[in-house]
């Protein structure tokens, strides 16, 4: 499997798992074959809304004890540590906290004594996500000590998933709360820059959001006609009609199939669509919402052409920025003087200027000249503002 080819999975897998918490392993497990990692794992608390958390492996399963002991040292584990320091920026455990702090930590040693039932897990890659409204996300991948440490090239890979992981889960809350007849609860779906299509099983259009519509108004290979989503290629439209017709027949009578993945040509572009076709009717049974009548299929599709992060959200997985970090420099960069732009994110200066201290560390600058040097040259963010121009 090419890493294309493998990426493009691992983000039909994550959109899928949005209609389906049971679909979260299948994510996890392609997620492992793509970074060549034998074990994973995935987090999410939400304080507000319990029935929403969960914490699940991918891979070999922890023993009991061993799994006890993750759970009670969890605070102390040094990859956590590093994390909550940059956060929403991936880390590999030898480029964060070096060999030597990973193999005095208890965390480390818990693995020691566990040898002979599990692996002993030398190299992580590990990403922490807090968001100021007390939502948190982690994902973990590993390899054994007859594996390699991750390098930079992995941290950049998975920092291209992390935009989708973040939607997937915000994704899971809104379709499992969402009553689909009223347009007022959809209307959050309208900032998401992945199409959204709720179709019946005969392909009729439900709700589309913005992102939708506007790769559809395009022509290039998918259009809405007659409230019907259409694709050019007959090949590829009777496959996507098939694709509904099966998931939507199959929840009707109790069975949630994975996700249906396909690749849409385009006229006018070498670079396909890719989409994802999945039962909308898992999430609000098992979290006892309620709301769906029948089964919905739900189609996602991943706009190439499209910038996937804002510019804020961009900045904090280059350099493990806090949203409000993130917001100050994308005010800076954007050449607003500190006054002005802690006056754009409601701060005060003071606070502006400790954020900034913040930022200095975290990217390794001194002051604001060279902070804004090194972010406007960097070629990620190069790339990011020129797609978005």
């Amino acid at each position: 499997m090419s890493l294309n080819s493998g990426l493009s999975r691992v983000i039909g897998d994550l959109y899928d798992a949005a209609t389906d918490m049971d679909k979260w392993p299948v994510f996890l497990e392609s997620l492992g074959e793509v970074f060549e990692a034998p074990f994973t794992n995935i987090l999410h608390f939400d304080q507000s809304e319990e029935r929403f958390n969960f914490w699940l492996t991918g891979g070999r399963q922890l023993p009991d004890g061993l799994y006890d002991r993750f759970q009670s040292g969890f605070s102390a584990d040094p990859r956590l540590i590093a994390g909550n320091q940059f956060p929403g920026k991936p880390l590999s455990c030898r480029l964060s906290i070096g060999e030597e702090a990973w193999h005095q930590s208890k965390t480390y040693k818990d693995l020691l004594e566990y040898e002979q039932y599990f692996p002993v897990i030398e190299y992580s890659l590990t990403v922490s996500i807090p968001e100021e409204t007390g939502l948190m996300t982690g994902l973990a991948i590993m390899r054994w000590r007859d594996g390699a440490a991750f390098t930079q090239d992995d941290c950049d890979l998975l920092g291209e998933i992390i935009p989708h992981l973040k939607r997937a889960i915000d994704l899971q809350k809104r379709l499992a709360q969402t009553d689909f007849g009223q347009r007022s609860m959809l209307e959050a779906l309208d900032h998401i820059p992945t199409g959204i299509v709720i179709t019946d099983g005969d392909g009729r259009i439900r709700q589309a959001n913005r992102s939708a519509h506007e790769i559809a108004d395009r022509k290039d290979g998918l259009s809405f006609g007659g409230n019907v989503i259409g694709l050019s290629s007959l090949r590829e439209n009777g496959e996507l009609l098939s694709s509904i017709r099966e998931v939507v027949d199959n929840a009707d009578n109790g069975t949630i199939l994975p996700g249906r993945a396909m690749s849409v040509s385009r006229d006018d572009v070498e670079e396909p669509y890719p989409l994802m076709v999945s039962a909308l009717w898992g999430n609000n049974i098992k979290l006892g919402l309620g709301i769906l009548d029948a089964p919905l299929a739900a189609i996602f599709i991943t706009d190439p052409d499209r910038q996937q992060e804002a510019p804020a959200e961009l900045l904090q997985r280059l350099y493990g920025l806090t949203p409000s970090e993130a917001r100050l420099v994308e005010r800076l960069v954007a050449s607003d003087t500190v006054q002005a732009a802690a006056a754009a994110n409601g701060i005060s200066v003071q606070t502006a200027r400790q954020y900034l201290k913040s930022v200095f560390q975290k990217t390794e600058t001194d002051r604001q000249a060279t902070l804004i040097k090194k972010i406007m040259s960097s070629p990620i963010w190069l790339q990011a503002r020129t797609a978005s121009n």
